[in-house]
Order: C-alpha cells, then structure tokens, then sequence
C-alpha cells in the first residue's frame, strides 16, 4: 500500500509540474507578443556625453550632449532595423532609398576589335559622355567627351593589342566593361 501511495503522489507530483510549466510558458508567449513592437532607443555612452529626459508643462524632451568623438561613425541596416553610430543622431528614422538605378545600359561591337568600337545605349542620353579606356595597370590611355546621343564611335588605332578596359559615365550613371584589340 506504500509503494501504491508514493507512486500516486509522484504522479501528482509530475502532473502539477507539467500544468505549472504550462502555463508558465503560456504566460511568457503572451507577454512576448505585448512587448513584440519597436521602440527606439536612444542613449550616448561614454565618459564625454550624457542623456536626460526631461517633463515640462508642455511635454517630454530629450535633452543629450555629446563631447568628441572618439568611435566609428556609420549606418547599418538590416531586416528592418537601423543601427546609426557616431556623432548626435535625429530622432527621426532613416530612409533608404534602394531602387535608384545608377547602371548605364550599353552594348559594344565589335569586341574583339581592330580600330575601333560603338557604343550604342538602351536608354535616351540626355547628359554629356565621357568614356576612358584603362590598360591593365588601371592607367588611362584614352579619354574622350561626346554630346548626348544614342550611339558613339570610339576610334582608337593608336595602341597595342591586348585586354582594356572601358568605362562610360552619363551624369551620375555608368557602363564598365572589358575590350580586346587584336
């Protein structure tokens, strides 16, 4: 009858720790959703600087100052969340703007080439274009200036045969790419 007794109370036992840690954790789930916003945070750390809050009549202000600089300073974002370092920072969020395009669609033929090479763009030219030619130790052989247009020729009979490369600037756009003289 002992043994019947204690096995009954380690049953109890077990089924009382289970419920409790049930809802324990039931409690965790639902405060973990409560607490599941943003919040911004913002703080200087550090022996120069300092931030206080302070009530007024005419509502809350953070008051913060700062003195050197004396870490890294830069933005950092991911999956939503922005991490900016440095100097005193807005309250403000940061917009990123992503969906600029700063590519300059271009083709160029013949490649390899003899004498010379056009470039023809996709897209209407509305800007100046520059376009330099490199050789393989980055250094500038070829530069020349041209009026928007949708199509350029590049005459360039003066060097040896070998691996260039040619860069195209329109405004703030550019096209790079990789040239055979033969």
């Amino acid at each position: 009858m002992n043994d019947l007794n204690k096995m009954n109370k380690r049953k109890n036992y077990i089924k009382t720790f289970l419920f409790t840690l049930v809802l324990f954790c039931f409690v965790q789930e639902f405060q973990a959703q409560e607490n599941s916003g943003y919040r911004i945070v913002r703080s200087n750390l550090g022996s120069s600087g300092s931030s206080q809050s302070v009530l007024t009549s005419n509502g809350t202000y953070k008051i913060s100052q700062s003195i050197g600089q004396s870490s890294v300073i830069g933005t950092y974002s991911n999956s939503g969340y922005v991490l900016r370092q440095g100097y005193q920072q807005p309250s403000t969020n940061i917009n990123f703007i992503t969906e600029f395009n700063y590519n300059l669609n271009a083709k160029v033929h013949p490649n390899p080439f003899k004498h010379s090479v056009i470039i023809t763009f996709s897209s209407v030219m509305r800007k100046d274009i520059s376009v330099l030619m490199y050789d393989v130790n980055t250094k500038v052989i070829h530069a020349q200036e041209f009026l928007p247009a949708q199509q350029v020729e590049l005459r360039i009979k003066d060097i040896s045969s070998g691996t260039y490369f040619l860069k195209v600037l329109s405004g703030k756009k550019h096209f790079n790419t990789k040239l055979i003289k033969i």
